[in-house]
């Protein structure tokens, strides 16, 4: 009777979820790195946790369309949330999505620059640049055609962006274009982002960026190459950067090397600075779900060199 009594509440709390098609992801990962300056004093260990958990659902609208939602929450934010947040539909006429969410430029053609498995350490052209995630976003993706499709989104930003209230007073302050291309082995992506006028907000941003990312797998290796180009302020000559990033991968059992290069040049007010980064990588997947990893990055500009190693566990 005592078993009977616990299969049926066990079912009764289980059911609505899943009915309601709600699923919950996420990762824990922890990474310790070993800073050493050629100038100045050594930085010495250092500590990284990083945790996130996402809630996604669905509902099948019938008609070939459907809705969905998702919360995406980091353990580096600073409340759930602050990731993506964000309601849509989808279906033969493409999808649609309102909330917050992260840029094309940033979450699709610089993301093909993540292939390292350390957050603090990755090399990320244009890192810093562009709009990135923020809330008041609408997008739309195109139904992909012979491989190509196409997406546009809009972000109506606030003043704690760094603009003034002039600057965002229009209804879209940040407007990001995508074109993509997936065929077998190849994908190419084609973004070009515009905000509004920065010279008096010092925000940091860019105005325009125009971001390439290209991507070539066969078999166990995997090549991949992402530039950005952007101009600073109101579109002032003297300030721009051209930033790009050259990496691949090699898989072989359960192990897998990774190693990439780097190299960012920046103009401001007429001055030119040249940075030049390396980094190398080993990671070895005790399963689909969990893996241990090694690496060595150096940086020329920031004078500095970083060994770090970590634990990741996804579900």
């Amino acid at each position: 009777m005592k078993k009977i009594l616990a299969v049926a509440i066990a079912a009764a709390l289980t059911a609505p979820v899943a009915f309601a098609d709600v699923k919950i992801s996420g990762f824990v990962e922890q990474e310790f790195s070993f800073r050493d300056r050629a100038s100045g004093s050594d930085v010495g260990m250092e500590h990284d946790s990083d945790v996130g958990v996402v809630f996604s659902a669905s509902e099948d609208l019938g008609n070939g369309m459907s809705a969905f939602a998702k919360i995406d929450w980091g353990s580096d934010d600073s409340s759930m949330g602050d990731n993506d947040q964000i309601v849509g539909l989808t279906g033969g006429f493409g999808t649609v999505v309102l909330g917050r969410m992260e840029d094309f430029t940033e979450g699709k053609v610089m993301a093909m620059a993540s292939i390292f498995e350390s957050d603090s350490n990755n090399l990320e052209p244009g890192d810093g640049q562009n709009a990135g995630r923020f809330d008041n976003a609408i997008a739309y993706v195109s139904p992909t055609f012979s491989g190509f499709h196409v997406g546009v989104a809009g972000y109506a930003l606030d003043t704690g962006t760094g603009l003034t209230a002039a600057q965002t007073n229009d209804n879209f302050d940040a407007v990001d274009m995508l074109v993509a291309y997936s065929n077998g082995p190849i994908t190419v992506m084609l973004a070009r982002e515009t905000v509004e006028s920065l010279a008096a907000a010092g925000a940091g941003l860019a105005e325009t960026s125009t971001s390439l990312g290209a991507r070539y797998t066969a078999g166990a290796f995997s090549v991949v190459g992402v530039m950005q180009k952007a101009s600073d302020d109101a579109g002032v000559a003297t300030d721009d950067s051209t930033d790009w990033m050259l990496g691949g991968s090699y898989t072989f059992g359960n192990n897998k090397v990774v190693a990439g290069y780097e190299k960012d040049e920046q103009t401001v007010s007429g001055t030119s600075t040249d940075e030049n980064n390396w980094q190398v990588e080993f990671q070895h997947m005790f399963s689909k779900r969990t893996k241990v990893y090694v690496g060595h990055s150096a940086r020329d500009a920031a004078d500095s060199d970083s060994t770090y190693f970590g634990l990741k566990h996804t579900f």
